[in-house]
């Protein structure tokens, strides 16, 4: 209803707080969508990873930490990086490519189990990292890029709104993921929550 309200009040004010026309743009729309969607796959392999490598590795704060520290490292090394491609292949190919190097992060991180080594889950966060940090690198440049000068702002705003929005949704996915596929207890539903059966999640 609220968000109603605030549309309603948009279409009918000469100066909305989103001008209407920066969201028709397909480029800035397309950049956030891009965004919302790896935000929200990267975050919610970390709320799971978080329950694996503490629960199922019994691994301390710490070491989780350390053995998911190739993931901001990536984001972080990699966006530098990231502008070369950006410039000779464009933002479509740059996107896409990070987009798939975080889907096949995410893949291998969907095989791990108690045995996995940690050069192996340091592997999926790098994948991860390099992926996520390339899709913010070109979606950032896209959205700035192709907004009006006097919206820039604006534009700014919605990209952090969306680096807010996608990981509640990763979150929220992850956590009714997690629910549905963990084991009962009492062998039924709401039988006691999610159980850690043979090392494996």
């Amino acid at each position: 209803a609220a968000g109603g309200a605030l549309v309603r009040h948009a279409r009918r004010t000469a100066h909305p707080l989103v001008p209407p026309g920066l969201l028709r743009s397909a480029p800035v729309a397309s950049g956030l969508s891009v965004l919302v969607a790896a935000s929200a796959s990267v975050f919610g392999a970390l709320f799971v990873g978080t329950y694996f490598l503490q629960d199922v590795l019994a691994l301390d704060p710490l070491e989780s930490g350390l053995r998911a520290l190739p993931l901001p490292a990536m984001m972080v090394l990699g966006a530098p990086v990231c502008v070369r491609p950006l410039r000779r292949y464009g933002a479509r190919r740059t996107a896409m490519a990070g987009m798939a190097l975080l889907a096949l992060g995410l893949l291998l991180f969907s095989r791990l189990d108690a045995g996995s080594t940690a050069l192996a889950i340091g592997g999926c966060f790098l994948l991860m990292g390099a992926g996520f940090g390339a899709v913010m690198v070109t979606t950032t440049s896209v959205i700035v890029r192709h907004a009006p000068v006097d919206h820039a702002g604006v534009a700014g705003g919605l990209q952090q709104t969306a680096l807010n929005v996608g990981p509640t949704l990763g979150v929220a996915g992850a956590t009714t993921l997690m629910a549905l596929a963990a084991p009962r207890a009492g062998g039924g539903p709401g039988g006691g929550g999610p159980l850690w059966v043979g090392g494996e999640f």
